[in-house]
């Protein structure tokens, strides 16, 4: 047999436990302790434990140190071959099975299996326990048999392991539907007063001490005060609002009315009757967010005050900008002809003497230029300005 049948054979063994496979479970396949040596030394295999292999190539498994004691239990034996409950197999307990089962947080720097007859081992980090586990007491998590979860507590309780972290696996568990209260009750009252307790404690007492010492609450406890919360908030409400109380018999009296007319239609629902109830009122958080909605945001409403024109800059502006009568009469008198405008200033001016103008003369050229708006005269008597005035731009 060359290097990769004797590879096949111990791949087609070790897939179906974990890529592990045992020196005993190797010779039965036909391969040898020298050829296992060798597969190590190419890095085709690794050891992994005493007389217990894994492939390389499938990777490292999860809880390896587990797997390799309890295949080392019954070396030659393959994993499908341990029927659940062989008395000469093992079954994964204590703080080895809360790891498995991921409950709580005990330490667990040994791997602990409870075997049916006394036998001993010479691994250090295994301890084997000596104990009588039936076939309802083991479950299987990732191909390994483990306790389950109440006789993993009982297993706790019977070895006195610290009362916070078993009540942190009680918390877990009871959170998970792995156990319920009342059955683990039962297994639990024996180790009252083992763990403080009176004589007379029953075991939930000391599941609630346990559970009170890891800081933890279980779901019926958590059941029990909101249902304690909502009756103390349902008393608040209607008294409050003592007008609930008569739509309630209002309601009460129309269902039973209904149920005496048509004795074929069941009463309602209470379930029913309290989701109606709760609809019907208004819901608070509701209110309070449409009462934020429609409310004014004093940020915007300040915003809007600083973007405002300011009183005194506006009216300090008016009063800089000229009248509008005194603006139309500048605007009026800028279109007049400049003869009129100057009209006053002769008015005013000395007549000229007789002597210096003649009857029959037109105007002297200073009275020509002014009547005329500055225009030029013309031979014939006529100004070269239009009659509209001075062609002056104005803006």
């Amino acid at each position: 047999m060359d290097r990769a049948e004797q590879m096949a054979a111990l791949s087609g063994a070790a897939a179906d436990q974990w890529g592990l496979v045992t020196a005993a479970q190797a010779k039965g396949l036909g391969v040898n302790g020298v050829q296992l040596s060798r597969l190590t030394e190419a890095g085709l295999l690794s050891s992994v434990g005493r007389g217990v292999y894994l492939l390389t190539a499938v990777g490292v498994p999860s809880h390896l140190d587990m797997k390799v004691a309890w295949l080392r239990l019954q070396p030659k034996q393959f994993l499908w071959e341990r029927p659940v409950g062989d008395p000469d197999s093992g079954v994964v307990s204590h703080a080895s099975a809360c790891q498995l089962l991921d409950l709580g947080d005990i330490p667990a720097p040994e791997v602990e299996i409870s075997v049916p007859r006394r036998r001993t081992t010479t691994e250090p980090f295994v301890r084997l326990r000596t104990a009588q586990v039936g076939t309802t007491e083991i479950t299987t998590v990732d191909g390994l048999p483990v306790t389950t979860a109440v006789r993993t507590i009982t297993d706790l309780l019977h070895a006195g392991v610290d009362g916070g972290h078993i009540g942190g696996v009680i918390a877990d568990a009871e959170r998970r539907g792995l156990i319920t209260v009342d059955d683990l009750s039962e297994r639990a009252q024996p180790f009252s007063r083992k763990y403080g307790l009176k004589v007379d404690a029953s075991g939930y007492d000391l599941i609630d001490h346990l559970v009170a010492q890891a800081g933890e609450s279980l779901r019926r406890q958590e059941v029990d005060r909101a249902s304690r919360e909502g009756f103390d908030q349902a008393v608040q409400l209607l008294a409050e609002r003592p007008e609930l109380i008569e739509l309630m018999r209002a309601t009460r009296a129309a269902a039973r009315q209904q149920h005496n007319l048509s004795p074929t239609v069941p009463a309602l629902n209470p379930a029913l009757m309290e989701l109606i109830r709760k609809l019907s009122q208004p819901n608070p958080a509701s209110m309070e967010s449409i009462r934020k909605l429609t409310r004014p945001d004093p940020a915007i409403r300040a915003a809007m005050r600083k973007t405002m024109p300011n009183p005194a800059l506006m009216e300090s502006i008016r009063k800089m900008m000229p009248d509008p009568g005194t603006v139309r009469a500048i605007q009026q008198a800028a279109a007049l002809p400049l003869g009129i405008l100057k009209a006053p200033e002769r008015a005013t001016a000395p007549k000229p003497t007789p002597e210096r103008t003649s009857p029959l003369s037109g105007p002297s050229e200073t009275e020509s230029t002014a009547t005329s708006g500055g225009g030029s005269q013309e031979p014939d008597g006529t100004s070269s300005q239009g009659p509209e005035g001075p062609d002056i731009q104005t803006n």
